[in-house]
């Protein structure tokens, strides 16, 4: 097994990339294609043990910079980290491509050199979300803005097959994020959405949920637009921020309440923990033809180290394999149908 790691994104890159390919390939015993600057990485490399790892440097000159436009600079850069990585996966040198970079180059860079499997209309980001019960997952949150039904249909299918072979979840339940539970709520796309999705043998459909019932862990995949979607993770991931910082205020307020909060230390480590998205490694792009992890832009050593664990456990349960062949038997019309203005979406 050989993944292709973008060493140059991120906003802790190349340092923390490093670190976290080097945690990796010494727990998960495979290959990890460093992929940049070579004087970079080789001088981060000096900073570890990496005796017995294999951790090949692959040579790339450019960079996609966060606030580059995705589609143009895929084509103007060559030789960034994140094409040279795709192209690899392309090429069937690496079965993988992680990268903690500018997401719409990631999706750009996927989309022009991965490819899509034949039959999927728009990857679709997806990424595992905390809940009361444990976790969902939630798709899209991010790479397309505007959606048709049919789009959404693809996405429960994508989904369901990802909760079921990488989360281990046994017939998972699919909903559509709007604002009711009842049939009928929503905008036009969402009440579209919902008979196609009632009429898709294959798929366990449950209807809406509404966001405030997906914390309660009611659902296992919660399908919506990239818009919608990446609201609703980021103003999650601030509501989090927001009440741990309260918490820490309030519990170093006074004598008395940092009496108690030192006495509760272990009860705040747990918590911290089941808040940490750090474990869950990035958004995966489902829908290409190899697997494409988009780690956060903030991302530590262990939390690549986890994107790597992703990509890992998607080739080892073929993923890419399992969405096309059931894509392929679909005997829906409108999974036939290529949208080919899914490459406009990343344009800017």
């Amino acid at each position: 097994m050989n993944i292709a790691l973008d060493v140059m994104g991120g906003d802790h890159g190349p340092g923390e990339i490093i670190a976290g390919a080097v945690e990796a390939a010494r727990a998960y015993k495979i290959t990890i294609s460093l992929v940049g600057k070579p004087d970079l990485i080789q001088a981060e490399l000096l900073k570890h043990n990496t005796a017995g790892l294999k951790l090949p440097v692959v040579a790339a000159t450019q960079v996609i910079e966060m606030e580059d436009k995705p589609a143009n600079a895929v084509r103007a850069k060559p030789d960034s980290s994140m094409v040279v990585a795709s192209k690899m996966v392309h090429n069937h040198e690496a079965q993988a491509f992680v990268t903690a970079g500018n997401t719409g180059g990631a999706l750009a860079a996927g989309i022009f050199q991965v490819g899509r499997i034949p039959g999927i209309l728009r990857p679709a980001l997806i990424s595992p979300f905390p809940t009361h019960r444990g976790f969902c997952v939630i798709l899209d949150i991010g790479a397309n803005a505007d959606v048709r039904p049919e789009h959404l249909q693809q996405f429960a299918i994508m989904g369901s097959i990802y909760a079921k072979h990488v989360m281990g979840v046994n017939n998972p339940t699919v909903r559509i994020l709007s604002n009711g539970e009842e049939e009928g709520k929503g905008n036009q796309t969402v009440i579209g959405a919902y008979n196609v999705l009632a009429a898709t043998p294959g798929i366990n459909f449950k209807g809406n949920v509404e966001s405030k019932e997906i914390v309660e862990g009611g659902v296992d995949v919660v399908v919506t637009d990239g818009f919608t979607g990446n609201i609703f993770i980021k103003t999650a991931e601030a509501t989090a921020k927001l009440m741990q910082r309260v918490m820490v205020e309030e519990l170093t307020a006074g004598p008395i309440s940092s009496m108690g909060a030192f006495l509760a230390q272990a009860a705040l480590r747990r918590v911290r923990a089941r808040m940490d998205d750090s474990q869950y490694g990035g958004a995966v792009l489902l829908g290409l033809n190899g697997m494409v992890v988009v780690a956060h832009g903030r991302s530590r050593a262990n939390a690549i180290c986890h994107a790597i664990r992703v990509a890992k456990q998607g080739i080892e349960q073929n993923l890419v394999g399992k969405i096309g062949e059931v894509v392929k038997s679909a005997s829906s019309p409108v999974m036939g149908q290529i949208d080919d203005s899914a490459l406009s979406t990343v344009a800017t």
